[in-house]
């Protein structure tokens, strides 16, 4: 059976794969506040661990599901473009990596029985600003 951070980890790390593909220039586990990164880290991607949902039910095995917060930090030096140009392109890597095709299942390498996003993707863009962030809501079913 898989540990709570075994399952964190295994997310992290495919996530991760981002930043060796060149689709951001940073990213970690510890989140830090948009206004603490600084342009030359930008594009970013954090993971936050968020809440731990169990269900039982008699006769059954508890049914864990653990849930993270992804963090993406885009910025667009030209002001007449908005960042959102960048965020949406990262929306759509985290998402091919999570949704790896409709009848596939993503598993993380086998760590987890599903890891999917689930909820709304919160986007905020300043009016005129010049960064954009995202969070995106993922769960782990842990097997």
């Amino acid at each position: 059976m898989s540990t709570r951070e075994a399952c964190y980890a295994a997310l992290f790390g495919v996530l991760q794969g981002l930043k060796t593909a060149g689709t951001v220039a940073l990213a970690d586990r510890r989140l830090r506040l948009l206004a603490e990164v600084n342009n030359g880290e930008l594009p970013a991607l954090f993971l936050q661990v968020d809440r731990q949902t169990t269900v039982q039910k008699a006769g059954t095995p508890p049914r864990r599901t653990l849930h993270a917060l992804v963090y993406l930090y885009a910025a667009n030096p030209d002001p007449a473009s908005p960042a959102s140009t960048q965020l949406n392109g990262l929306i759509d890597a985290v998402e091919a990596v999570l949704l790896p095709g409709w009848q596939q299942v993503q598993t993380l390498g086998g760590v987890v029985a599903h890891a999917w996003i689930e909820g709304a993707i919160e986007v905020y863009e300043a009016p005129k600003g010049q960064r954009a962030a995202a969070v995106i809501p993922v769960a782990l079913l842990m097997p």
